[in-house]
This record gives structure tokens, sequence and C-alpha cells, in this order.
């Protein structure tokens, strides 16, 4: 019997030390476990986009208190952060994980399961305030999900009737936004979710009730179920960036056809696609295309402006030219001359004299965007960026300069500079 337990005593100490031998000091003295640098996409002086081997960067102060929390809160149980080359991940999630991302991340969170989706690369795929409302009631956003509640996020007094994050809210949400962007503006070159006009979809009976459907089950929660913008989420969460679209005005910021004129089902089908990138709404590329456009079917009866005021014709972008240091200096001069920082400001940071006045037609508040962040609501390709220029945001305060340009050259050439107002490096 002595000898039994002297056997087990000596299997136990024996297990212990071969599972630190493998998990811990092996990996430690592998050279890949060094490694701190990533691929990172950057943009240049010009405004393109290149990959460039860069070190990773540390995380700071209040990314380091976020992560806490999360550890704190368990979030790893459920969510991974890897993302293994296999088929399928790099479509789904993006590209997959690369060793120098993991440099400064002690303990690992790579987690064992996925009873939620891999966080990898959720940075700046949902906005701020989308994670507001994800983490006071995951079923406003999300029907299906099994995540729990965390209403320990957000202050205890609301603010107009809604509920604000705390502190340690702010500090869980930096650190999931700043998931996945040590490889730097990636989500700009993701293909996957890149559009141009996609397929078409005929409506009828049967697609407008299958849309009925699927907003229901992907859409109500922020639109609301008449399609007002008054879903049980802003409701509910105090939403600092942007409101929902209120379908029923027929009034579409992003469309290629001239403004005053409702969108095309191609330009609903571009948003739903990659989404509005700083606000609540995410890219739904991972849904089927036909749940895309039957939606559209249906968005599109809550305002009887499609029915009574077909679409003009959408205005040509044409191929955009290759940048140039003339080009840039060139839109550099354009920006000043067409007054753009009046609102924008100088250096693009959205500081004009006119900003912290304006509002849109719905009598919201909206300041105007800062360029030197390189969060663009429409799209970060320079023929998104054009596309704005030409056609204006309706129902805000940014015109259409299609009759302002004396050519598609000087569009082309203040594309290229609002561009490199982002670029990395830049004060």
């Amino acid at each position: 019997m002595k000898q039994a337990k002297l056997i087990a005593l000596i299997a136990g100490f024996g297990f212990f030390f071969l599972a630190l031998m493998l998990q811990g000091i092996f990996p430690y003295l592998m050279k890949e476990s060094q490694v701190k640098t990533v691929t990172k996409t950057v943009r240049t002086s010009l405004g393109e986009l290149t990959e460039v081997k860069a070190e990773a960067a540390p995380y700071t102060e209040l990314l380091l208190k976020g992560r806490q929390i999360y550890i704190r809160e368990g979030c790893w149980y459920c969510h991974s952060q890897y993302l293994r080359p296999t088929a399928g991940e790099n479509r789904r999630w993006g590209p997959v994980s690369e060793f120098g991302e993991y440099a400064h991340d002690l303990p690992h969170l790579f987690g064992t399961r996925r009873i939620g989706p891999d966080l990898t690369r959720v940075g700046g795929k949902y906005g701020d305030d989308w994670h507001a409302a994800h983490f006071f009631d995951p079923r406003m956003v999300v029907p299906d999900s099994v995540m729990p509640e965390f209403p320990w996020f957000f202050r205890k007094e609301p603010v107009d009737g809604r509920r604000v994050l705390s502190e340690e809210g702010k500090a869980v949400t930096a650190y999931v936004q700043n998931l996945g962007m040590r490889k730097g503006k990636w989500r700009d070159a993701f293909s996957y979710q890149i559009v141009e006009w996609g397929s078409s979809s005929i409506e009828s009976t049967a697609s407008i009730e299958h849309g009925r459907a699927v907003y229901k089950r992907r859409c109500i929660g922020c639109h609301g179920e008449k399609g007002d913008g008054k879903g049980t989420a802003p409701g509910t969460v105090l939403f600092a960036i942007a409101l929902p679209r209120d379908f029923t005005a027929g009034v579409y910021k992003f469309r290629t056809t001239p403004t005053g004129s409702v969108p095309l089902d191609s330009d609903i089908y571009r948003t739903i696609t990659v989404g509005i990138r700083g606000t609540a709404m995410p890219p739904w590329f991972n849904l089927p295309e036909e749940d895309r456009w039957d939606v559209i079917h249906f968005i599109k009866t809550f305002s009887p402006d499609f029915k009574q005021y077909p679409p003009d014709a959408p205005i040509p972008i044409g191929r955009p030219p290759k940048p140039t240091p003339d080009l840039i200096a060139r839109g550099k001069k354009v920006f000043e001359e067409m007054k753009c920082w009046e609102c924008h400001g100088h250096e693009g940071r959205g500081d004009g004299p006119a900003s912290g006045t304006q509002v849109d037609d719905f009598g919201n508040k909206i300041p105007p965007a800062n360029f030197t962040l390189g969060v663009f609501k429409s799209g970060p390709r320079p023929a998104d960026i054009f596309r704005t220029f030409m056609t204006g945001l309706s129902g805000t305060p940014m015109p259409s300069f299609v009759d302002s340009f004396s050519s598609p050259d000087e569009g082309w050439a203040l594309t290229y500079f609002v561009l490199s107002l982002s670029a990395d490096g830049r004060p």
C-alpha cells in the first residue's frame, strides 16, 4: 500500500513537471516565442496601403486595465484569440495569427473553446456603441447570443434615460477594440468585405417576407420594429457616436446616386456588407447574399419614396489614378480652396471653426470627420472617398462637389490628400 502511494506521488510530480516543461519552459525556449514583429498594414504618405514588418506595440495603461477586466470576467472561457491557418478562418475573421502578436500577452489568452466567436480580429469591426449595447444586454444586438449581461460595466446614473459605460466598461471596450490592431489597417484591405456592385435580386412578395424575417433577427434591435431607428438598443444605452438610420425618412448617406435621390439597391447592399466603420452598424459580409438582398427589399417598404421616386442614374466614379507627390500637393490646394478646413480643420482633425455647431436634418449634432484617424464611414478605398465627394452625404451638412470640381482629377487629388492625412507615422 505504501509502495502504491509512493508510486502515485512520484507519478503526480512527474506529470506536473512534464506539463511545466511542455507548456511553460519549452515554449519559452523556442525561437518563435522571442518574435516581437508582425506584418503590419500601413498607409503611406501618398495615401496607399502597403505591408511592412514592425514591432508589436505594447499595451497602454488603459489597455492593460481592460485586459485584466477581460480576464477577471472570464471572457476567455468562451472566446478564443487565435486564428488558425485552416480553410475559412481567414475569410470569416481575417488574417491568421502571427507569433509577434502575442509578444506582450502574459498570460496568453488563446482559449480552448469557441462558445462565442474568436476575437483575434474583432478590433474595429464593431463601433463602441455596439459594444456598449452588447455588454448591457447581448440579446439586443445578437438575439441568439448566450453571453451573460454585464450591467456593472455601466454607471448607476443614466444620462437622458440611457445607460452609459463606466470607467471599467470603457477600459474593457478599449481592450476589445485593440484586438487585432497590432496588424495595423489590415481591415482596409480585407478583400472578403469589399463590394463593388454584387449580383442582384428580383423583388417579390416572397423576398420581402424573407427579408422581414432577416430584419427581425438581425436589425430590429437598433433600427426598431417600425424602421424608425428607435430600437431597444439605442433606447437603453446611450449611442454617443451615431444613431441608427431612420428608414422611414428615405434618406441615405452612402450612395452612388445624386443628392436628393434614393439609393440603388446595390448601394444599400454595399453598406450592409461592409458596415459603417466606427458606428454600431457592423459589416454583414458573412450573411448569405440572399439574406442581404431580401432584407433590402423589406427595408424599402418603410419609405414610400422608393415607389414614388425611382433612383436617379448613378454618378460615374471611374478608376483612381496612381498617386504622386504632385497629386497630393494639388489635393491640399483643393482642400484649402474648397474651404474643407472650415469644418474639418486645416490639419483634417475635424476641429474647423464650424465644428461643434452642425446638426443633421433630424436635429442631431454631427461632428465633422477627423481624417487623421483613418476611420472612413463610407469605406477606406480611394473610390469610396471620391464617391462621397461626388454624391455628398444626404441629410448632413456634407454637400456634393460634383459641380464644384473643374475635372475629376481635382476630386482624385482631394481624395488622396485626405487619405494621406491618416498616414502612419504622421504626427
